[in-house]
């Protein structure tokens, strides 16, 4: 079953009126996308970051609760959906329109801050258990350089395995692997970046069939909006 959560945005109602509303579409990805609290609205550094570029350029948008694999599946056959956040990747790049960047970090292997364990490239990898998120751009990439792991539902689940040792390597956004050991306190397991692996782009990724004039607006905002510093303001508000 759908949950729709609409996007409260500060606009004139006959400019609101105009635009057709954007379908959005989000994976629990802390703290670009965090959607576990009381309500179940989602929040984080690119629920944040949207809001304001659309309350900029006059749109207006829903939350559609879908899971993710099919989400992505539906923004294809879609002229208004967006999957917030998607990381760009060549696999994907065709298959949606990149409409914004939300955030620049390095997609890494981390291990515990008191494992031994060095490692120079993918083959050292080999007979450790990897893991990362279902369905990520990382986990394309481990099963493009042909590296076995495991994909679990949640990042909660793939920092508990690392940090209870069951694991051997997160592979995550280094942003994220921050996010989650401040998330813990005092009481978290310190970890380590072992290896970045490469450098990314998180977006707001939307239907190529999105009508020309409402992708260019929206991009401007959100351009607009890390010019200003507004996205650095929000990630050190997670972080710090």
């Amino acid at each position: 079953m759908r949950k729709w959560f609409w996007l409260g945005l500060c606009c004139i109602g006959s400019l609101c009126r105009a635009e057709p509303a954007i379908n959005l579409y989000t994976v629990d990805y802390p703290p670009f996308v965090i959607r576990k609290g009381a309500d179940h609205t989602p929040h984080g550094i690119a629920v944040e970051l949207l809001a304001q570029a659309l309350a900029r350029s006059g749109m207006r948008a829903q939350y559609v609760d879908l899971p993710w694999k099919r989400a992505q599946m539906q923004v294809q056959a879609e002229g208004n959906g967006c999957l917030l956040p998607l990381t760009r990747s060549p696999k994907r790049e065709d298959t949606y329109r990149w409409v914004g960047l939300i955030d620049e970090s390095s997609q890494s292997l981390f291990v515990a801050a008191g494992s031994k364990l060095q490692l120079r490239g993918v083959a050292d990898l080999k007979g450790l258990r990897v893991v990362t998120l279902l369905g990520s751009s990382m986990a394309d990439w481990l099963r493009q350089h042909q590296v076995a792991f495991s994909e679990l539902p949640t990042t909660e689940d793939a920092y508990r395995e690392l940090s209870s040792g069951v694991a051997e390597v997160w592979a995550v956004h280094s942003l994220v692997a921050r996010y989650m050991v401040k998330k813990q306190g005092s009481g978290g397991v310190p970890i380590r970046e072992a290896l970045k692996l490469q450098s990314t782009g998180i977006y707001l990724a939307c239907s190529r069939n999105m009508p020309e004039d409402v992708a260019q607006k929206l991009g401007a905002a959100l351009k607009q909006l890390r010019d200003e510093g507004a996205s650095a303001r929000i990630v050190a508000r997670y972080l710090d």
